[in-house]
């Protein structure tokens, strides 16, 4: 998998996540659960999808908590790493992996 090395830590920190709780996804900051990495946040106002198409909102800052959507899909790298991921990081991990796979449902 090719990311950057702030990514790349990001993302070591979901490996120990989904083995703490495989159940929910392990990204360790929010996305839109229907768009993926569409958020916008602005301090004291929340955080909103930028997809024309939804009206999505929450009243706190979505993009720096950890995600708390349930685990849908597994993201497996080409050096054997899995970590689950849910909807929303599902569709953004698509687009920004590039030597891995989105692979819809859990690991055994």
């Amino acid at each position: 998998m090719t990311t950057d090395s702030a990514t790349a830590a990001l993302y070591a920190q979901a490996l120990q996540s989904t083995a703490a709780d495989p159940s929910h996804c392990t990204v360790p900051w929010g996305v839109c659960p229907e768009h993926g990495g569409t958020l916008k946040s602005q301090a004291g106002k929340g955080s909103w999808c930028t997809d024309f198409t939804c009206f999505n909102v929450w009243p706190y800052d979505r993009l720096d908590v950890a995600c708390t959507e349930p685990a849908t899909h597994t993201v497996q790298a080409d050096d054997g790493d899995r970590y689950v991921v849910c909807d929303g990081h599902a569709l953004t991990a698509r687009t920004q992996i590039t030597d891995g796979q989105v692979l819809p449902g859990l690991p055994a």
